[in-house]
């Protein structure tokens, strides 16, 4: 790793290397996670099409779908979308009638948000599709690559979350 800060760091530029360039960023960690993320999405966003759904609903859906009720910060929290996305996906969901939004018992000031039974319904159709998309891009891993995949990943959102 050393190494490759040392090369795109470097301090002496020839015109060459401006031409070429000296493939620093293939080896940027960050930079390969947001690639296969970004392909990923791509793909994904393909498939959910048919569905009706956009990347953005879908995450809403399912972050609801995984954890219950939650207010909007909770949401922006779990889907690491901006707050004007999720307040105007989370309208559109309810329109459609696939989420419903209610005050809080505790605090009416904060909005919380529960998917409908439509919206359950709707996250059941498209979830193979999302199963499936998973596994064509996993497909050549081994389950123990897997395994340390989710754990190394889970290692860096810890490291990364520490500071915040």
């Amino acid at each position: 790793m050393q190494e490759t800060e040392n090369a795109a760091a470097s301090h002496s530029v020839s015109v060459d290397d401006l031409e070429s360039g000296n493939g620093w960023i293939d080896a940027y960690i960050p930079y390969q996670l947001y690639k296969v993320t970004s392909l990923l999405n791509v793909r994904l966003h393909k498939r959910l099409r048919a569905t009706g759904v956009n990347l953005s609903q879908w995450r809403i859906l399912s972050v609801l779908r995984a954890y219950g009720r939650l207010n909007l910060s909770q949401i922006i929290e779990h889907t690491l979308m901006e707050q004007p996305t999720v307040s105007r996906v989370v309208v559109q969901l309810e329109s459609d009638e696939l989420v419903s939004r209610h005050n809080s018992a505790e605090d009416s000031r904060i909005v919380e948000v529960v998917i409908t039974k439509k919206g359950a319904e709707t996250f059941n159709e498209i979830i193979p599709t999302a199963f499936r998309h998973q596994r064509i891009a996993f497909d050549s891993l081994e389950p123990a690559e897997l395994k340390m995949l989710d754990e190394v990943l889970r290692k860096i959102e810890k490291n990364i979350t520490q500071d915040f």
